[in-house]
């Protein structure tokens, strides 16, 4: 990695922050997003180990209900983390080809639904048996491309979850997602100690992005920033997957 790499990825860290400060989520798919567009998946995927795991437990951590959220989406969280490990062991160190195409089609689908303010409404009924595979899906596509939010993003916010609950719900979630891709990272050499330095240096801006994306919450419309994070993450897709098409 170049010095003009590496700042750009320290800049793209302290966006990041700031997105999931401001809005709750975002910092692994907005990482991911753009440092791919110059660096293979795989390392990508190594950067935000670090990151991912301290702005999650930051997150997770304020609330007061980390007990009664764990209680709710244990089913869900266990089989998500069991299926991003096994995956990550099935596709190998490099990852399929076919990875980048998978991450364009999420980008594109989670910012379409956004955009167009689609949301799931699901029934108490339901929420209990999709849980475990509403997990395994998405420790699948985290697996694949690093990043779980489809499906459980429509899945969490189809919830009735209030808005507060939610934020730190997506923490509980995110956090034991980043644990297990941190661990499947580590034991199948990904995560090595270059690429550990790396993620370790990342953490200084995603903090800082996150504290800074806390305090302009206080002041500007969320609304107006999740729309241009959402259009951001579309001309993502699409540039990702035009570009890997054509190749």
């Amino acid at each position: 990695m170049t010095i003009e790499q590496a700042a750009f990825c320290l800049a793209v860290f302290l966006l990041a922050g700031a997105v999931k400060g401001l809005v709750g989520l975002g910092l692994p798919t907005i990482v991911i997003a753009l440092t791919t567009l110059f660096l293979p998946l795989t390392e990508a995927i190594a950067m935000i180990a670090l990151p991912s795991i301290l702005t999650n437990v930051w997150q997770a951590a304020v609330g007061g209900n980390f007990r009664r959220i764990v209680r709710r989406q244990w089913l869900l969280i266990v089989p998500l983390a069991v299926s991003l490990y096994v995956t990550m062991w099935l596709v190998g160190q490099k990852g399929p080809n076919w990875a980048f195409l998978v991450l364009a089609a999420v980008l594109i689908v989670y910012s379409g639904l956004g955009l167009f303010r689609i949301r799931l409404h699901i029934h108490a009924d339901l929420e209990r048996p999709l849980r475990p595979a509403i997990g395994v899906i998405s420790g699948f596509v985290a697996g694949v491309v690093g990043v779980p939010i489809i499906p459980l993003m429509p899945y969490l916010q189809g919830l009735d979850i209030k808005p507060s609950e939610l934020v730190q719900t997506l923490g509980v979630v995110l956090c034991a997602t980043s644990l297990a891709l941190t661990v499947s990272l580590l034991k199948f050499g990904l995560l090595d100690g270059p690429r550990g330095l790396v993620s370790a240096a990342a953490v200084v801006p995603a903090l800082g992005g996150m504290w800074l994306g806390q305090q302009i919450r206080r002041r500007l419309s969320v609304e107006q920033f999740r729309l241009a994070v959402l259009w951001a993450l579309l001309l993502t897709g699409l540039y990702t997957f035009a570009s890997r098409a054509l190749w």
